[in-house]
């Protein structure tokens, strides 16, 4: 009984087993039977569960090595990625260390020219005070590091920075230090914040990536050393020369440096050389103020000058000095930023294939998993949706590109019927108009005669459309001259030439042919409110020098300043209806030209001026044009 009991454990119905077993088996050789059964019964479930566990092995062991490929795989997607992100989120960044050196680097240059003058300078320390605020703004768009940066022993906080640059800017404008001071308290400060940004960039596994970010580290050094060349340039020229050997040494020990450096980026990245080409092929100006700065012609032809200069003119020189190697600095601050773009754009490439990576070893884990062909699938539908998403998308922006451009030429257009195109295009990119001074121009001033009457006898809307008629004709008329509509005001209509592009001795020229022809045009010109009854103007021309330059921010005009101005609108103002009014002056310049009839109107006592000769404009010689 105790082997049915045993033998009827293994049955699925122990109870019946045990039933049959007590009934069945009454000897020993059926007990002998059931137990050989059973053992085989027991051998042969081993044995199947042996041939699962082979075909299990089978399937297990590619895929134990698919997961573990792919989790290492995965793993390392994963830090890559995470590595390019770090360096696209500190390349962001280090651009914003990168603008603030940049300020500091130029507020440098201007101290130092500010200490470096003999007497004290209202012009240079306006600059200053610029430069300044530059640097405060630049300064509150950086995100400062949690710790500091390290700065002279120790971890400055933006306001420890503040508070240091407030001080030093006190003791800069009580001119309590030298040159050498200066140079040395900006040059620790940039040299520390150009540190933090070499400590900050990882260099990715990637060889190009890695000489990309030497040459932006070499550009870094470059645009610093370049810095102080350019403060130590400014004291020259308000000093007629070097302070002393000691500067003039370390100036060239800068400028071989910063070419090693220059060399170094060049040799880093072959892009560099072809875009500083091309940048200094843009402007012919700078092109030969970069050859004259190489070769140290700059200084030679100054100090042959120097000593015949004014304290002001030297401040000029020095103010323009600091601005060409502004300009010259700053291309190399836009290389760099291409280049920061050039590693910007690979670190996102090498984040892309990563981050493809990553999905496509996680997609192989499901799949291994799950089910390839569903994910397969899934997969195919959603690259065909994004797609035709992105071509609808792309389709959207074509069309929304080129209707902005439209608007974009439109409002271009305008803008330059209302400025200078140059003043625009700095306006636009953010860029200080500075007013410049031009050393011969010529002006033309009209108004109408009896404007006075002709107002009281008409309404207002016949006086606009008489003078919309009026200066369309005139605008017409100068379309075809080398001149420039600087404004009008009421019946008051003012062209100049010469002014926002010099064109050499041909100012007095290009405004008396104008004159001529819009005196021509308005000859027997018939009031339209008014018939029967015409209309006389008023011309008068002066030339001279004179300064302009953009006044104002919400509706910016560009104006003309100086004696020159005053003086023409008097020779108009002193002039007779029908009659072109001209200064001795003008006279003068047409008279070298020798086509020009004028006659002399004597000496007239004009306001503010005194006795002055002053002639008409007549025609021009039989034979030429208008």
């Amino acid at each position: 009984m105790t082997k049915c009991n045993k033998s009827g454990s293994i049955s699925p119905e122990a109870g019946i087993g045990v039933r049959s077993c007590s009934t069945s088996v009454d000897n020993e050789n059926d007990r002998q039977i059931v137990s050989n059964a059973m053992e085989e019964a027991r051998a042969s479930e081993i044995r199947s569960l042996c041939n699962h566990w082979k075909m299990f092995v089978v399937i297990i062991i590619p895929i134990s090595a698919i997961i573990m490929h792919s989790g290492i795989s995965l793993s390392r997607a994963s830090k890559i990625r995470h590595s390019a992100s770090i360096a696209i989120v500190n390349i962001d960044y280090n651009l914003k260390i990168s603008e603030l050196i940049q300020h500091l680097q130029r507020e440098r240059g201007m101290s130092t020219s500010f200490i470096g003058t003999s007497n004290f300078s209202a012009a240079i320390l306006a600059q200053l005070h610029i430069r300044r605020q530059e640097t405060n703004t630049s300064l509150s768009n950086v995100k400062w590091p949690y710790i500091g940066i390290f700065v002279r022993n120790s971890y400055w906080t933006v306001d420890d920075l503040l508070s240091s640059l407030a001080d030093h800017r006190r003791r800069v404008e009580n001119r309590s230090i030298n040159i050498i001071y200066n140079l040395d308290y900006y040059t620790t400060i940039t040299h520390a914040l150009l540190k933090y940004i070499v400590q900050s960039v990882t260099p990715s596994d990637n060889a190009a990536v890695q000489q990309m970010v030497v040459a932006c580290e070499a550009l870094l050094s470059l645009t610093d050393d370049k810095g102080i060349q350019r403060a130590l340039g400014t004291t020259f020229f308000t000093s007629c020369g070097w302070q002393s050997t000691e500067i003039e040494t370390y100036y060239m020990t800068l400028h071989g440096r910063s070419s090693a450096f220059l060399d170094t980026a060049i040799n880093h990245h072959g892009n560099i050389e072809t875009q500083l080409t091309e940048k200094m092929q843009n402007s012919a100006y700078l092109s030969n103020f970069v050859d004259k700065y190489y070769s140290f012609q700059l200084f030679k032809d100054y100090e042959n000058i120097c000593t015949t200069m004014s304290q002001s003119e030297r401040e000029t020189k020095s103010i323009e000095w600091f601005s060409n190697m502004t300009i010259f600095i700053d291309i190399f601050f836009e290389i760099r930023e291409s280049v920061n773009t050039d590693i910007q754009s690979s670190s996102e490439v090498i984040q892309s294939v990563a981050q493809f990576e990553f999905s496509l070893f996680l997609s192989t884990l499901i799949a291994v998993v799950t089910s390839s062909a569903i994910l397969f699938t899934s997969y195919v539908y959603s690259v065909a949706k994004m797609t035709g998403n992105l071509l609808k998308f792309a389709e959207k922006i074509m069309l929304k590109t080129e209707e902005l451009a439209k608007e974009k030429n439109k409002t271009d257009n305008l803008l330059y019927q209302m400025l200078p195109k140059q003043i625009v295009i700095n306006l636009k990119t953010g860029k200080s108009s500075i007013a410049e001074f031009f050393n011969e121009v010529t002006i033309y001033f009209s108004d109408i005669v009896g404007f006075t009457k002709l107002g009281a006898e008409s309404n207002s809307i016949e006086i606009v459309n008489l003078l919309n008629d009026l200066y369309s004709l005139f605008d017409e008329c100068i379309d075809k001259y080398d001149v420039y509509k600087v404004e009008t005001i009421g019946d008051s209509y003012m062209v100049a030439s010469g002014v926002p592009t010099p064109n050499g001795g041909n100012h007095a020229q290009e405004i008396a042919l104008m004159a001529l022809r819009i005196r021509q045009e308005v000859n027997g010109y018939a009031i339209p409110h008014m018939p029967g009854r015409t209309l006389q103007i008023r011309i008068g021309l002066h030339s001279g020098p004179c300064v302009a330059g953009v006044v104002g921010t919400k509706m910016p005009r560009y104006c003309l300043f100086g004696d020159t101005v005053n003086t023409a609108s008097r020779m108009q103002s002193f002039g007779m209806g029908g009659r072109i009014h001209i200064s001795s002056v003008t006279q003068e310049i047409l008279s070298h030209h020798g086509n020009f009839i004028t006659e002399f109107r004597g000496l007239i006592d004009v306001k503010g001026k005194g006795q002055m000769a002053t002639y008409w404009l007549e025609k021009l010689e039989l034979g030429k044009h208008i």
